[in-house]
């Protein structure tokens, strides 16, 4: 007796719906699972940035035309930087938050044809050089106001420039430091007449690297 084949096909039809209809809800819960997944740690990864103690501030371009040339505070932007857990008050960056920071500052100074910083005579006259120096303090929460801020870092150099010439000098540094609420951080330089009042080329900020 022949087997009724007519029987068969639906069955085996049935078979092969099911794998597919299986191996696509497998693919689907997968897909599932792989865009969560990502979407967890874009969040995570968010919210740690968010947390993240950090500050950048762009040099706030001053009107000082006095030729001052030792050391001044300087002033930063804060609306054009970013201040994450951080405060901002008379060119100090406050701390909120303890732990070990990274620290940096670079500023930089531009001379050119019609900027009289010498005392020489003719062009092409120079003088004994122009000292371009940068420090970054420390303010402890503790200490009273008149008492003097622990110089962080230094750096500078001396400068020797011909008349009718452009020159452009930056000086930069950073470290790691321990760090306290309450504590302020700032920095000065000497010849701040002579600073390039550029964001993107003098700017101030610290972030913290553990706690």
């Amino acid at each position: 007796m022949r087997p009724n084949t007519a029987c068969l096909l639906p069955v085996s039809n049935l078979f092969q719906t099911d794998s597919v209809t299986a191996l696509k809800n497998n693919s689907e819960a997968v897909i599932k699972e792989t865009l969560l997944s990502e979407r967890l740690t874009h969040d995570n990864e968010k919210k740690h940035r968010q947390s993240t103690p950090a500050a950048h501030l762009p040099i706030k371009p001053s009107r000082q035309t006095q030729r001052v040339v030792r050391a001044t505070l300087l002033h930063w932007n804060p609306d054009q930087g970013h201040l994450s857990h951080f405060g901002y008050r008379d060119g100090r960056i406050l701390v909120q938050k303890p732990g070990l920071y990274y620290i940096y500052a670079k500023t930089c100074f531009r001379h050119y044809e019609g900027l009289e910083t010498y005392a020489g005579s003719g062009p092409g006259s120079s003088d004994g050089g122009v000292q371009l120096i940068q420090y970054v303090h420390q303010q402890r929460f503790s200490q009273s106001a008149t008492s003097s801020s622990p110089v962080l870092m230094k750096t500078g150099s001396t400068r020797v420039w011909r008349r009718g010439d452009y020159h452009m000098c930056c000086q930069q540094q950073g470290g790691v430091f321990s760090l306290r609420p309450g504590d302020a951080l700032f920095v000065s330089v000497s010849n701040s007449w002579m600073l390039d009042p550029e964001a993107e080329g003098s700017y101030f900020g610290a972030f913290r690297i553990s706690k």
